[in-house]
């Protein structure tokens, strides 16, 4: 049965970490439908309505695997927060997974090495913009198709800084691109108005 939540209490928050996960799982359900519903639309994620379901169970996985219930802690994000970045991260790792299955990148061997060295061989990034932690972590999302998780395990940091990471490093590619196209214009300018006068 889904539950619609629309608020918690600080006490309800508290008391998260009590709870069994058949309870926690009969009363936040109806909330991680909505998360996911909303951020695979909000997204445009290439998902089906069916896949909602089987991301609701990776998601159940993930939660009592790594005993996320009793390590939630109110006082660094509400428990609205904290599950909505758990369904996030879960939706975004779910359709890369099926992204790799449609392309044919799951298979081992040969093929799958030529997709990694086109991916990775693709990946020009303009010098001086990023850190070299930033650099590191963008090629093994890009290059190398890696997951939060798998990138995590292999340089000794967690998901949290290895999404973080790439959010600003990101970001500032963004901020790099965006002033670099501003001086293509400025001076696309400069040169119709000589060209006019």
């Amino acid at each position: 049965m889904r539950v619609e939540i629309t608020h918690t209490s600080s006490d309800e928050e508290h008391d998260v970490r009590e709870m069994s996960y058949d309870d926690f799982f009969d009363q936040y359900s109806g909330i991680i439908f909505k998360i996911l519903h909303s951020f695979i639309r909000c997204k445009n994620l290439p998902l089906r309505n069916e896949d909602v379901d089987d991301i609701f169970q990776e998601v159940a996985i993930k939660i009592m695997k790594y005993e996320y219930i009793s390590r939630y802690d109110k006082e660094k994000s509400s428990l609205v927060t904290w599950v909505n970045i758990i369904c996030r991260t879960t939706a975004i790792d779910y359709s890369r997974k099926m992204m790799r299955w449609r392309t044919g990148s799951w298979l081992g061997g040969s093929e799958s090495c030529v997709v990694s060295e086109e991916r990775g061989a693709s990946l020009n990034l303009p010098p001086g913009v990023l850190t070299d932690r930033q650099e590191e972590i963008l090629s093994l999302f890009f290059g190398e198709d890696m997951e939060a998780g798998e990138i995590s395990d292999r340089l000794g940091i967690s998901p949290q800084t290895v999404r973080s990471l790439k959010s600003q490093a990101l970001e500032r590619l963004r901020r790099h691109h965006a002033t670099a196209a501003a001086r293509i214009d400025d001076r696309s300018a400069e040169e119709t108005r000589r060209t006019v006068s």
